[in-house]
């Protein structure tokens, strides 16, 4: 099985902050078990340090957390996709749906890649089911 990975399911793996999707941990088993391969658009990275930076200024995370937290995100078996080539059908996507580009970005990519989406944000949820991706 391909999925993709939004920030909102990969923080959650590490900070509590809400429930994970429905067979997350699963699919990250199978991920280690190479049955199962995990992807997403280069902007998971940018999103993942961008939250765990506002955690540690709000004081829910120290430096050394902060730090272990981003460096153990990275060494995660992600594979990760550039933006141009699903950039457009994001932008239609946004439209359409009254989403972010941002958002609509990782359902582009699991459109293009026949993958389900793990992600925490309801509003996505409800657009990948309409679209078939869960």
């Amino acid at each position: 099985m391909i999925g993709v990975v939004d920030t909102s399911a990969l923080i959650r793996l590490f900070v509590p902050d809400g429930p994970l999707p429905d067979d997350f941990k699963g699919f990250l088993r199978g991920v280690e078990r190479g049955l199962n391969t995990a992807i997403a658009p280069e902007l998971l990275l940018a999103e993942a340090a961008n939250v765990i930076n506002k955690k540690q200024i709000s004081g829910e995370l120290s430096e050394s957390e902060s730090d272990q937290l981003f460096s153990d995100i990275l060494s995660l078996p992600i594979r990760l996709f550039p933006h141009r080539p699903i950039l457009l059908r994001a932008f239609e996507l946004a439209r359409v749906h009254k989403l972010t580009v941002y958002d609509t970005l990782y359902l582009a990519l699991a459109e293009e890649h026949g993958a389900v989406i793990f992600t925490g944000d309801r509003k996505l949820v409800t657009i990948a089911a309409r679209l078939r991706l869960q």
